[in-house]
């Protein structure tokens, strides 16, 4: 008798723990979990959803930036119907140089361009007098032209009669707008 008396006392906390841990703890433990899965499926999408706020935003800072620069480019190369005040402007920087411009004119037919593009890229016979430094001086500062293509040919020529003074001979291509650009931004 006393043999079952232990099995009893024993008996009523192992099957109270077991009734406890069947009846509270394991679906208590299986809620904890699939609110875990949900709350790490929340995180992620969370993560998700900041990573493309943050696309989002890089690309609105993006596209500001790129506005601006347009803007900046539409306004510093010239439209074509006005590039005889482009050519003036050349001339003047010419003389800051300390070179004369002796003639500016159009080589070929590249204003008469096959394709649609929004750009003519004229190219232009350039003849300069001036010593070789500031000859160098003047070109280098067109070059820093956004209008400024490139130098398709160039040749310098010094006669001994005018030692110091060189004759250059170049012809340089140019951007130009074809007309006026629309562009629409903010």
């Amino acid at each position: 008798m006393r043999f079952k008396n232990i099995y009893i006392w024993y008996a009523i906390p192992v099957l109270l723990i077991l009734l406890w841990v069947l009846a509270f703890y394991m679906p208590l433990s299986s809620t904890i979990k699939t609110k875990e899965k949900e709350l790490s499926a929340l995180k992620k999408e969370s993560e998700t959803l900041d990573m493309s706020i943050n696309s989002t935003l890089n690309y609105k800072t993006n596209e500001d930036r790129l506005i601006s620069t347009i803007k900046r480019f539409e306004s510093d190369i010239p439209i074509f119907d006005r590039f005889p005040l482009f050519i003036r402007g050349i001339v003047r920087d010419a003389k800051r140089y300390g070179v004369v411009v002796v003639t500016f004119n159009n080589a070929f037919s590249s204003v008469d361009a096959v394709k649609k593009s929004l750009f003519v890229n004229p190219v232009f016979e350039v003849i300069v007098k001036g010593r070789f430094m500031d000859i160098g001086r003047f070109m280098e500062g067109l070059s820093g032209n956004t209008a400024y293509r490139a130098i398709r040919k160039a040749e310098l020529l010094y006669d001994e009669k005018e030692y110091p003074v060189l004759t250059g001979r170049f012809f340089i291509e140019f951007k130009s707008w074809r007309k006026e650009p629309k562009f629409e931004g903010k």
